[in-house]
């Protein structure tokens, strides 16, 4: 049958695996605000003293924006080092942490659902039962099918985060970059271990054929191994007083507000699917979409793109 590009593959499987709760936004389902840690069982809210600016931020926007009792205005004000934002409250500070606990509780169930479908697509590959292929960005032929150890890696999420891979250097640490090129796997293959509802339909009202498409038990998943995004950094035997634990969020990825916008702007205008190859193009794509939905009043700096791209690996046909 051809090829389905990798995003669309993760869609597919959500669907087979989650008949009745895969609503198909979970592809683009933002990452946890994860205000709150927890260790040796115990849940520990972030404190406003041990914050970063871009958790600040987070709850100033949580609050101008679902708290009105608050009156808080929305709008952010630029001084020489940045940033700033008003002082908050310590009652706003609780609301805004309620907040996040809200959102987060709705985002939890879509991003295990992401993440199962993903497991199940790499486990697929790595057993040799799903066969995938590579094709440059700017269009052409696929390439032959691509060697199956090249998903032996713990990083799995950073092959989906734009859906590319580098032939030349596969298990690198980078998401995408000007020798990157857009993953398809196998149709028919996907379609024989995850048959979409339609295929399923129509086997079962097949004369003589009924349930020759059955949904397949589900892939054991849990023995592949995978990264912890989310991972405290001090010592979990006990929490000093006054100490503060470092969360690692978006993929291993430390970005400042404004980074954290592009990153979230980028996933919500391509959604999983290919993004352009020329900077300049998607810049200017990202810049529209902050404007309008974020009401950014200035778009961000150019040096402000050139490190977020550098902290991804990215790099572009444009210079």
């Amino acid at each position: 049958m051809g090829y389905i590009f990798l995003g669309n593959a993760v869609d597919r499987v959500g669907r087979f695996l989650f008949p009745d709760s895969w609503d198909g936004t979970e592809n683009v389902t933002p990452d946890l605000f994860a205000l709150a840690s927890t260790i040796n069982g115990v849940d520990y809210p972030l404190s406003s003293l041990d914050a970063r600016p871009r958790e600040r931020r987070i709850i100033h926007e949580l609050v101008a924006l679902r708290r009105p009792e608050f009156r808080r205005e929305y709008t952010i004000r630029y001084g020489q080092a940045g940033e700033v934002i008003p002082k908050l409250s310590s009652q706003e500070w609780t609301a805004g942490l309620q907040e996040a606990g809200k959102i987060d509780a709705e985002r939890r169930p879509k991003l295990q659902r992401r993440e199962a479908c993903r497991r199940f697509i790499k486990k697929a590959i790595l057993d040799g039962r799903l066969t995938f292929v590579l094709r440059p960005k700017r269009g052409g032929a696929f390439s032959r099918p691509q060697d199956r150890k090249w998903w032996n890696v713990e990083d799995h999420d950073r092959i989906f985060y734009w859906c590319q891979m580098d032939p030349q250097n596969a298990t690198g640490n980078a998401v995408g970059g000007d020798r990157f090129q857009y993953v398809f796997v196998d149709e028919t293959e996907l379609n024989a271990i995850a048959p979409s509802p339609e295929q399923l339909n129509a086997s079962a009202g097949e004369d003589g054929l009924s349930g020759s498409l059955q949904r397949a038990p589900s892939l054991d998943t849990s023995a592949v191994a995978d990264q912890v995004s989310l991972k405290a950094t001090e010592n979990t035997s006990a929490r000093p007083e006054g100490a503060s634990v470092t969360i690692s969020q978006d993929g291993g990825f430390e970005f400042t507000a404004t980074e954290r916008d592009i990153h979230a702007a980028i996933q919500q205008i391509w959604q999983g699917g290919p993004t352009p190859s020329a900077k300049g193009q998607l810049q200017a794509a990202v810049d529209k979409y902050l404007k309008s939905t974020l009401q950014y009043t200035k778009t961000p700096d150019p040096r402000t793109y050139q490190r977020y791209f550098k902290k991804i690996g990215a790099t572009f046909l444009d210079k």
